[in-house]
Order: C-alpha cells, then structure tokens, then sequence
C-alpha cells in the first residue's frame, strides 16, 4: 500500500475500538514482524526502512500487550491456545541481526514474551552482506560525500540526482555491480563488518536457543523468490532449514520468505507444508487469510511511521475493506 493510501486509511482506523475491529475481522490472532532495533542510526539500512530505537520498541511492545496474549509459533501452531477466540500474537524478527540479542531479546526475556527470529544462513558470523544493505552503504556514501555520488553517478552513467534511485533498483542477479560502485568510492564492506558486525552470531544464535527463543530459517542469502523456479523455490527452503538444524541442534523446521511470498505457487506451499519440508511457512502480506493454517502472513511493523497500535488498526480496517470486496484471502 502507497504511503498516501496509508496515511488516509491511519486517520480513519485510528478513532476505532480495537476490540470492535478485532471482532468484526474474526481474526483474534496477529502475527507482527520487525528486523531490529537499535539506539544508533545504521547506515546499511536506515536507507532501506524504518529502525526503531530500543524505547520506541517497547512502546510497540506495550501496545501490543495491551490486546494480545504473546505465544511462541509452536503454541500456535499445536493449538495449544485455550479458549477459543483468545486474542494471541505472534511475533517474529527476521534476517538475524545482531540487535536480537543486544537489545531485542533482553526486552522480550523480562516481559515472558516467546519470539523466533529467522536467519540467512550465509550471513552468520558476519561472513558476507545482504545485497540491499551493500546498496543502502553506497546511498549513505554518496549523501555524505559529494565526490562518491558523482562517482557513482559517472560510473553508472546516469544525472547526479538519480544517483540513488538508479542503487535502489539493483536487484540480486546485478548484485556485482554494487561491489564494482563500492571499488570506485573506497567502500569496503568487509571491514564494515568487522569494524560495525551486522549479524549474529554462532555464539549470540546459541545463547538465543538456550534462553527459550524459536529459530527459524529465512534462505540461503535474502534472494527474491519470484525470480526462481518452482524447484530452486522448494531447495532454498529446505537446504536452509537443514543446515540450521544441523548447526544448532533445532528440530522445528519454520521458514519465513524474503522479501514476501508473493510469487510462490501454491503447488510450491502445498509441497513443502505437506510433504514435510517445512512445519510452517511465512510471508508478509499483513493481515490476511490463506486457508491453511501452517501458511502465515504477518503485518510489518516497520514500514510506516506509525506505532504499532496505529498500524494494527490500519490492518484490520483494511481487512475488513477487502473482506466486502472478497479479497481478504490471499491467492497462491
């Protein structure tokens, strides 16, 4: 949704009980998702979207508390809910990011809140960069020093001003010419993780394990699902899912798509969910059904400067717009 589209829907959701939008929806259970937290800027994403300071975070927390029972995906999952209609959510945090564990994580322990935080397998230990945090480096590069953005800008042939946009649209197959932009400004993403670590790792992913929080996978290396083939869809989930068990010991099998699920087929869901590649799989669509209660979507709570009661509301009334139009379930 358009942030204008957003900002009119917000201004409509926000006078409405949310107890009134919770029944009306018929949806009693949420399943919220953020990436991190941090109480710095981060250049390798402040580009990309929102990051919300560690007391931004808590409010969020406390407005969700206020209207949820927070469950672990596997209690979800077993239906070990109680009774029926129990207002529960769900939360999740996705590319194993190192501020889980430094500020995310100690937070959810001295509430009792269960969480799983889903990894790219290639990125722990901080041995390699998501492609679109190289790019978000090279957009921070450029807006602080004049003379990397009209490099970047006659390397890729382009107007000055279009210089961020045009780093924006690099997609993964052309991941190389990032690392080719950040040859010509200086820019060296290895010592960027060495000096400023982004990831978990092996040591902050066990000791997330031992402190009764979920594990989940999230692909090799963040690539984009709409641009594979049905085959490579279903080898991405589970290679992932088992390299993670098997460093770690985790016997739960949840995969969360990057980016979204959009693109996926259903044939490729009904495989993995019946066939024993996953136990369950998520997408971030926000607030709508799918018709198996194993294919999750979640409502992204960092891409819209609103709180988090704001943005829940903004959901379900945009639920319940597509609920009269017959588009609250999601198609795959």
């Amino acid at each position: 949704m358009k942030e204008r589209s957003w900002n009119t829907l917000t201004s409509l959701a926000r006078p409405m009980p949310m107890d009134h939008l919770i029944r009306w929806s018929g949806q009693p259970v949420v399943f919220p998702f953020y990436h991190t937290v941090s109480p710095e800027p981060l250049p390798h994403i402040c580009h990309l979207y929102r990051v919300l300071k560690p007391e931004e975070f808590e409010r969020d927390l406390e407005q969700l508390l206020r209207w949820f029972d927070p469950v672990s995906l596997d209690s979800y999952l077993e239906k070990r809910e109680g009774k029926r209609g129990r207002r529960r959510l769900v939360l999740s945090f996705d590319d194993g990011l190192l501020g889980c564990h430094r500020y995310i994580a100690p937070l959810l322990r001295k509430k009792g809140i269960p969480a799983i935080f889903f990894l790219n397998n290639k990125f722990i230990d901080n041995r390699a960069l998501f492609y679109r945090y190289k790019a978000s480096l090279l957009i921070h590069q450029g807006r602080e020093d004049c003379r990397a953005r009209e490099q970047i800008a006659e390397f890729l042939k382009i107007p000055g001003e279009m210089f961020e946009s045009s780093i924006r649209m690099i997609a993964y197959k052309q991941r190389a010419l990032l690392d080719a932009l950040a040859r010509e400004v200086g820019l060296d993403y290895s010592g960027y993780l060495r000096s400023k670590p982004v990831y978990l790792g092996t040591k902050e992913v066990k000791e997330l394990l031992e402190w009764g929080f979920d594990i989940g996978a999230h692909s090799s290396d963040h690539r984009n699902f709409s641009g594979l083939e049905a085959g490579e869809m279903i080898e991405q989930v589970t290679s992932s899912i088992k390299d993670l068990q098997k460093r770690f010991g985790i016997r739960s099998s949840y995969f969360s798509f990057p980016f979204t699920s959009d693109g996926v087929p259903g044939k490729v869901i009904h495989s993995l969910l019946e066939e024993g590649g996953a136990d369950a799989l998520l997408g971030s669509a926000g607030l709508k059904r799918t018709g198996h209660p194993a294919f999750i979507q979640r409502i992204p709570m960092e891409k819209h400067e609103t709180a988090a009661l704001d943005t829940l509301k903004t959901e379900y009334l945009s639920f319940l717009l597509k609920k009269m139009l017959a588009r609250d379930r999601l198609r795959y």
